[in-house]
């Protein structure tokens, strides 16, 4: 019987949509914060991995003025179940530090996908 271990990572793009900021929404600690944060909270769906679905979920999501995560968004689907695990990864993220604009904290679309690849040990 093959084991098959999870490899995945974060790809962190951020956008701003609606309004100009002077400065992006920061996930606490950054790019290589957000990927350890995915990598550590991430549980592959039983199902997917036992039927070897793999792929990107293109997450799309709103970083409050508050910093609290609001409307998500799956830009790309693939499949219900990786969708699902997506969105409660982005769910349970801690507090942004959110973007700014004239040094005012304003709401800002931060877009990032979370790759889902098994491989054979």
């Amino acid at each position: 019987m093959k084991r098959f271990i999870l490899s995945l990572a974060a790809v962190l793009t951020l956008a701003v949509a609606a309004v100009a900021a002077d400065t992006a929404a920061q996930f606490p600690g950054g790019k290589d914060a957000m990927t350890q944060y995915v990598n550590e909270t991430l549980k592959y769906p039983d199902a997917a991995r036992e039927n070897g679905i793999e792929g990107v979920v293109n997450v799309s999501f709103v970083v409050k003025a508050d910093g609290s995560i609001g409307t998500i968004k799956i830009a790309r689907l693939i499949d219900p179940d990786l969708e699902q695990e997506a969105i409660r990864i982005v769910k349970n993220m801690p507090r942004w530090t959110p973007a700014t604009r004239d040094g005012k904290a304003v709401d800002s679309t931060v877009e990032t996908g979370i790759v889902f690849e098994l491989r054979a040990e």
